[in-house]
């Protein structure tokens, strides 16, 4: 059943995919609701499930682990998925698996400290389920941006670099961890209730908590939706430029963060060389994408390939490895 959003609830639903931690009292000021409003739709949101849960986002790099991977699978047999997706879900590299609608079956996302555990890990899985994979290709990307969820006109957020290949690693101490551990449960748990399950002060929670931000490590956190409950569906583009020059790096990223539908952006020294997520109503949206898109590399050598999603995500678990 489609939710029916009021311009309110759609400045709220931004604000909260972009920050959900953000002080209550400070989105109430921007949407022009009272405190007590602003929860009661969070709320609502929640108990109708388009509201799904609350994840942190972190820059991997920072934390030493720089190579982000996507997998892309295609099973000879439907019955293989779901055993697939039920061991692969214990896996302490694995942040989020995607059901896909044509070509793969499955896209799973993982992070690896370095290109000797990514090859092992990789090498391991495709060996395990040599029998049941029929078709499967790796996406590494060197760079992704997440953006805000234009379309309900959150267009002045902040662009947010969720992975740059190789920066230098922050060491979280053991109080870090814990922190992060609890957020990555549930990230929008408030500060009292971080504090019982760390056993950590109020004071130095804050004190931490705004630590790992300036040190860019904690980018955000932010609330994950059903989106068909608002009569949005997701795509990936994975598109082929002849090449990627700095020129058409920045057409491109130029591009991402001013069309109303681009939700990410990541590229890859491989072919394809862009992968784009997009958040669409109907086919309509997602022609005029692809068009626009055409028409931006128009002089250049470019192909697209569409792979439609069923969800964002299941089972996201952002920090693995904690």
């Amino acid at each position: 059943m489609v939710v029916t959003l009021k311009p309110t609830d759609k400045k709220l639903l931004a604000h909260i995919y972009h920050n959900s931690r953000e002080p209550a009292t400070k989105i109430a000021r921007a949407i022009h609701l009272s405190r007590e409003q602003v929860a009661y739709r969070i709320k609502k949101f929640e108990k109708e499930g388009l509201i799904k849960g609350y994840i942190p986002l972190v820059s991997y790099s920072r934390l030493g682990y720089h190579s982000l991977t996507l997998l892309f699978l295609k099973f000879n047999k439907q019955n293989q998925i779901q055993e697939f997706k039920n061991t692969i879900r214990k896996s302490s590299f694995r942040i989020n698996t995607a059901t896909i609608m044509a070509k793969y079956d499955l896209g799973v996302m993982f992070v690896f400290k370095n290109e000797k555990e990514r090859n092992e890990q990789l090498t391991q899985i495709l060996q395990n389920y040599n029998s049941e994979i029929s078709d499967y290709f790796i996406f590494e990307p060197n760079f992704s941006e997440f953006f805000p969820l234009k379309f309900l006109n959150a267009k002045e957020m902040p662009v947010q670099k969720m992975h740059e290949y190789k920066q230098e690693e922050y060491v979280l101490d053991e109080k870090e961890k814990k922190i992060l551990s609890v957020l990555n449960e549930n990230a929008n748990l408030p500060l009292i209730e971080i504090s019982k399950k760390t056993s950590i002060s109020a004071e130095l929670l804050v004190y931490k908590i705004k630590k790992l931000k300036e040190e860019k490590v904690l980018l955000s956190t932010r609330a994950y939706f059903n989106m068909e409950k608002i009569g949005h569906f997701y795509s990936i583009l994975l598109i082929t430029l002849h090449s990627i020059s700095e020129n058409s790096l920045n057409k491109l990223k130029q591009f991402a963060r001013q069309n109303e539908f681009i939700d990410s952006l990541m590229t890859s020294f491989g072919k394809p060389n862009v992968y784009i997520q997009i958040f669409h109503k109907n086919l309509e949206d997602l022609h005029k994408t692809i068009s626009d898109l055409n028409a931006q590399f128009q002089n250049e050598q470019i192909a697209i390939e569409i792979l439609p999603l069923k969800n964002e995500g299941e089972d996201i678990n952002a920090l693995p490895f904690l």
